[in-house]
């Protein structure tokens, strides 16, 4: 018999699904995780190392990075090298990675004193902070640097010019020291640097970008720190510095007056800071002709440098004054040597007066061109030399002595009147006037004892017609001798030779009238000592008022107080 089975059972086959939804929650939470991340590290930014000498004010998470006064990262970390540098860590956001690279300075804003002035106090209350100067943006990245232990007092990134001066007497010029022109603010010094091997202060110094095109290279430097006292035919100027002047001195500047502006300088350009204004004109002086005078006056008031004019103008200077300008020099002529500016020369006269003609001096000397020593100020005592034309002096031929030409001089002012005076009096003692007074004496006393006798003779009552007849011969030979002298050629030259005397005496003293160039010295001199007791009144009143002017200068907006009259 044939057991049956039951049919065995067929499993079923099902596809499974691929991607179950309950992973849609983790994948979306690793995602926004991954998001999160990313995001915090791109806030967050990136680290810069930057060295220091003194970690000095600086606190881990909360010193700021600053550029321009903008947060632009964090410090976060602050370790000390095994070569004892103060390395910090900088947190910079990505926003402002771009202003790190190769040109970038850092340095730390805390309080300093410099100069007189003290940046950085706002840092008392709000802490020290780290300023980034970005500079020129189109350099590489970079990520370390080391730090700056002196800010500057511009920004790189400031647009304007960047001179070297170099300087062998400094004085009290130092970093924060003004630039002026004019009285005009236009600069500062950012840096003072002593350079051993040369033995010269370098200062960097900043000019706004506005008053950039006032520096040429005609333009000087020069240092005004102090107190300033001019005595001139001005009268008295006394110059008071402001306290900022007076603690970190000052620089001024300025252009040739001469009209010659000059080619601007290049960033980065050196050039000289001379001690005083008068040394940097000096160096403005371009060497010309040169004459040899021989002066036999004082030369008291006469210095090297001084000026030598041409009927006012400035046309050069005094080179020596020394008696080794010349082989086997006299005692009574002290040779000073005279050299023209060929710069000024230049811009005084046209071009056909200033050539290069070898018998142009001679031809002026011909024409009386001649030198005379002058007084600039009589209450200085300072003296010039003036070249003009003098119509009254006699030729002379032209001299060298050694490798010079000679300039002729005359006497000026009161040399010139003393030596009119003299001749004056020699020529008066030439006329014999002496010999005409005893022989008109002797005349005189002939005629009366004639006279004498005369009478005698009329009182007598015996011999009158004989002795009036020798009286008439005792008086026709007195006449004659009266008509002799009368006639006698000294005598009729005497009316001549006073006339010329007198004529000679006018001309003598006419530099004493009001006309004259004594009398206008003179004058000038009286004006000069007025100016000066007004100008030592202004100068006592003001102090008076306000006492500390002699340090902070006087303030240009305060009106002056009226007064009544003393």
């Amino acid at each position: 018999m044939t057991e049956e089975h039951p049919e065995a059972p067929h499993p079923e086959v099902k596809t499974g699904r691929r991607f179950n939804p309950v992973w849609i929650v983790p994948i979306i939470a690793l995602l926004l995780g991954l998001w999160l991340v990313k995001r915090n590290h791109d806030e967050k930014g990136e680290l810069i190392t930057v060295r220091f000498e003194d970690a000095g004010d600086l606190a881990i998470g909360k010193t700021e990075v600053k550029c321009r006064n903008v947060t632009i990262g964090k410090l976060e970390e602050i370790f000390l090298t095994d070569d004892l540098d103060v390395r910090t860590s900088l947190r910079i956001k990505p926003d402002h990675l771009h202003l790190i690279h190769e040109g970038s300075q850092f340095w730390v804003v805390r309080a300093r004193v410099q100069g007189s002035s003290v940046p950085g106090l706002g840092t008392l209350i709000s802490g020290a902070f780290i300023e980034v100067d970005p500079g020129e943006l189109a350099k590489g990245a970079k990520r370390e640097f080391i730090g700056l232990e002196t800010p500057p007092l511009t920004p790189r990134s400031v647009p304007g010019l960047r001179l070297v001066l170099e300087a062998e007497k400094p004085g009290s010029v130092g970093i924060g020291s003004g630039i002026y022109f004019r009285d005009t603010l236009v600069g500062r010094v950012e840096s003072r640097e002593f350079l051993v091997d040369r033995k010269i202060v370098r200062f960097g110094v900043f000019i706004e970008e506005r008053y950039a095109e006032l520096v040429t290279d005609q333009t000087l430097f020069w240092k005004t720190s102090g107190v300033k006292l001019d005595v001139g035919t001005e009268g008295f100027n006394l110059e008071l510095p402001s306290l900022d002047s007076l603690i970190s001195g000052r620089i001024s500047i300025d252009q040739p007056e001469d009209g010659i502006t000059g080619k601007p300088l290049a960033d980065g350009s050196a050039t000289r800071l001379y001690n005083t204004e008068e040394e940097a004109d000096v160096s403005r002086f371009k060497g010309g002709s040169e004459f040899l005078l021989l002066v036999d006056q004082s030369l008291r008031g006469l210095h090297a440098g001084a000026p030598v004019e041409f009927r006012g103008l400035k046309i050069g200077r005094v080179a020596e004054i020394s008696y080794s300008l010349v082989d086997h020099p006299r005692i009574e002529e002290m040779p000073v040597l005279l050299q023209l500016d060929k710069r000024l020369l230049e811009s005084h006269f046209p071009a056909n007066l200033v050539g290069g003609e070898t018998d142009g001096f001679s031809e002026a000397i011909a024409r009386k061109l001649r030198a005379s020593i002058r007084s600039s100020s009589l209450l200085t005592g300072q003296m010039f030399v003036d070249i003009d034309y003098d119509p009254d002096v006699a030729d002379v031929p032209q001299m060298k002595r050694g490798q010079y030409s000679v300039l002729p001089t005359v006497a000026s002012g009161l040399g010139r009147l003393e030596d009119k005076l003299a001749a004056l009096l020699d020529k008066i003692n030439g006329l014999g006037l002496e010999t005409l007074v005893t022989t008109i004496s002797g005349t005189s006393k002939q005629a009366t004892a004639t006279l004498a006798s005369l009478e005698d003779s009329l009182a007598s009552d015996q011999g009158v017609v004989a002795d009036a007849q020798k009286t008439l011969a005792e008086m026709t030979e007195t006449v004659a001798s009266l008509n002799h002298i009368l006639s006698s050629e000294e005598t009729k030259a005497i009316p001549a030779d006073l006339r010329a005397t007198l004529a000679n005496l006018n001309a003598t003293l006419k530099p004493l009238s009001s006309e004259g160039a004594v009398y206008g010295d003179l004058r000038r001199t009286l004006d000069e000592l007025r100016a000066t007791v007004r100008s030592i009144d202004r100068l006592t009143t003001g102090l008076a008022d306000k006492p500390n002017s002699l340090i902070f200068g006087k303030d240009p907006n305060t009106r002056e107080i009226p007064r009544a009259r003393r």
